[in-house]
């Protein structure tokens, strides 16, 4: 295995052979940086105090032009909140968490861990799904997941949250005409197809950023000069009716986490919940696959909320199903990259 995908191969039995708090609370960490993030940016830190660890956003690797209020940074640390949490159940952790806020104003959310008992024994634990989940952008077949798996996802909500899946045709079609629009006015951003182009990379990359074309399904050849492409041309613009039938005929489900208030603190748990919904599906064998241009250009999150009845704020998209095609990891920065 390549250096920049050795976070992926976790031996989980390694924690019993970890004698300090500190050895511990450091092994939590390689859970949580598998989480997904927006543009594979991975952009979150972590302090290890006495009684926890700190997440931080790490603004170093935000995204100004794809993202310039933050929220997918936020989502993506709620998605690392969520890894960290269920790596902590696994191994005997009571925990607790709250935001807090540093000096300068930052966001933060502090993890408390107290170890109450002895690691758990089961093995379908959601602990396992964490080093299998990826983003699966392929086709999905008909099948529709069960509806009592979709129950149970719809379990997590909050008061302040909500998880609505949209299986309708018509309603589908509909939406799936404003996502695609919202791809194509993304692309139409030249500073956004710079920033993206310098984030997917080949499929040979040795970067321990970023998204190798594969997942894109392009092939090595045509990867290599993919980011160029994506830098001069509205590549959506050219894909609009494949994107169209991707969504139409290949998407079963249609998922949005929607939350009540609009704030780092509100993104950060709609991608905690995004995470937690990504690991079941894991779980339960089938696929999921976020798209975020809907949620985050301009206004079409407002289309989105009055074709579906939305009175929340839309801050999670998603596609969800079977599919045939196995997806792959993304790269991963090493720990002591991430962990202050």
């Amino acid at each position: 295995m390549k250096a920049n995908y050795q976070a992926w191969n976790i031996d989980i039995d390694q924690f019993d052979e970890l004698k300090s708090e500190t050895e511990k609370f450091r092994f939590l960490i390689k859970f949580a940086v598998l989480a997904p993030s927006s543009h594979n940016s991975q952009p979150w830190k972590f302090q290890i105090t006495e009684n926890g660890i700190v997440l931080l956003p790490d603004f170093t690797r935000a995204l100004p032009y794809s993202d310039n209020n933050h929220r997918q940074l936020f989502i993506s640390l709620g998605a690392a909140l969520e890894n960290l949490l269920v790596a902590a159940d696994y191994y005997g952790f009571s925990s607790s968490y709250e935001f807090l806020y540093e000096n300068n104003g930052t966001p933060a959310v502090q993890v408390a861990l107290q170890k109450t008992r002895d690691r758990l024994a089961e093995k379908d634990h959601l602990i396992f799904s964490i080093p299998k989940r990826h983003t699966n952008r392929n086709a999905y077949t008909e099948t529709r997941p069960p509806a009592e798996i979709l129950q149970q996802l719809k379990s997590y909500v909050t008061a302040d949250t909500q998880v609505l899946f949209i299986e309708n045709k018509e309603t589908k079609d509909a939406i799936a005409e404003v996502v695609v629009n919202a791809l194509i006015a993304a692309m139409d951003d030249k500073l956004f197809r710079k920033e993206l182009s310098a984030y997917v990379k080949s499929n040979i990359t040795s970067s321990p950023l970023g998204m190798p074309a594969s997942g894109f399904g392009i092939p090595t050849p045509v990867s290599l000069l993919a980011p160029t492409m994506i830098k001069y041309i509205n590549m959506n613009k050219l894909s609009k009716k494949k994107d169209l039938e991707l969504l139409r005929e290949y998407t079963p489900v249609f998922g949005v986490i929607a939350t009540k208030e609009d704030s780092p603190r509100s993104w950060t748990e709609a991608g905690k919940l995004y995470e937690r919904i990504a690991l079941l599906t894991e779980k339960n064998g089938f696929a999921i696959a976020p798209m975020a241009a809907v949620i985050q250009i301009g206004e079409f999150y407002k289309k989105l909320q009055q074709i579906a009845d939305i009175p929340q704020r839309p801050q999670v998209f998603f596609r969800l199903g079977y599919s045939t095609s196995a997806s792959l990891p993304t790269p991963r920065l090493a720990l002591n990259k991430v962990k202050e």
